[in-house]
């Protein structure tokens, strides 16, 4: 009873961890590694295609002959560290060999819903549950009278350019590399011109009055909207792609967490919590 404790409390001490794992590596420099049973290294034609692939893929030309040597001899080296570092079990408890094998188990698992095609009737129902996703943007048609920075004394200087706008004269306002007027515009267009903060004003604006100051990128506008177009409703026609894709990315982890839950029935998790 004494040399068991003894003993365990001898393995508590990262000493002993230490002298074990430096043991370990003596015995596997040495070239008495731990017998792992199969300890055979096959390069058949499946290995040198994949890896006369890799390097087509990388440099666009085929390997030389010498090259072809060199790859296989560091595909031999690979296997070799792989098949003792597995024999001296330094993949257990290490965080990025637990994560590279779940992201390759899967892998396996989203391979089938990732070749499958969908039908016109499971896209269709997509946008049908949710149509606004995939609808056009609002169109607009609007004129702006830009004003300069957005500046207290511009945003004073609006007030009055305001006022004459709307009593029907004309502003002429300062010159600048965007359009006085934009017909139909969607909101990519406005985005890419006046920025987004502008772009989701317009759709606050009253119809047929010159509001302002609208700020944008540029500075301080203001602006009347002449025709709101509303959206039109989603056609799969034009959608296709977006909808596709939306379809892959549910399909996929869909089958991840079937996948997972299959795999999880043949365990049993127990969780203890510290008290």
């Amino acid at each position: 009873m004494q040399f068991k404790d003894t003993a365990r409390r001898l393995l508590k001490e990262p000493l002993v961890h230490f002298l074990i794992a430096g043991a370990l590596v003596f015995a596997l420099l040495s070239g008495r590694a731990p017998d792992l049973g199969e300890r055979r290294i096959v390069v058949d034609e499946k290995v040198v295609g994949a890896l006369v692939g890799r390097f087509y893929d990388s440099f666009r030309r085929l390997p030389t002959k010498d090259e072809t040597d060199g790859l296989i001899a560091d595909w031999v080296r690979d296997q070799v560290y792989y098949r003792e570092a597995l024999a001296l079990g330094l993949d257990q408890n290490d965080e990025v060999v637990v994560r590279r094998m779940r992201r390759k188990m899967e892998t396996l698992a989203v391979a089938d819903a990732e070749t499958r095609t969908p039908s016109d009737a499971e896209l269709q129902a997509m946008i049908d549950k949710d149509p606004a996703r995939y609808a056009e943007d609002p169109r607009v048609t609007f004129q702006q009278v830009y004003l300069g920075a957005d500046t207290p004394e511009n945003r004073l200087k609006a007030e009055a350019e305001l006022a004459r706008l709307r009593k029907g004269e004309q502003v002429s306002g300062l010159p600048a590399p965007i359009p006085a007027r934009m017909d139909n515009a969607g909101s990519n267009e406005t985005s890419g011109l006046f920025g987004d903060e502008f772009t989701l004003n317009l759709r606050r604006l009253p119809v047929g009055q010159w509001t302002g100051p609208v700020a944008s990128g540029l500075g301080l506008h203001l602006v009347r909207i002449e025709r709101r177009a509303a959206a039109e409703p989603p056609k799969l026609a034009k959608v296709r792609q977006r909808v596709e894709n939306d379809w892959r990315a549910g399909a996929g982890a869909k089958a991840r967490d079937e996948a997972y839950q299959r795999i999880l029935k043949g365990y049993d998790v127990v969780i203890e919590l510290p008290k």
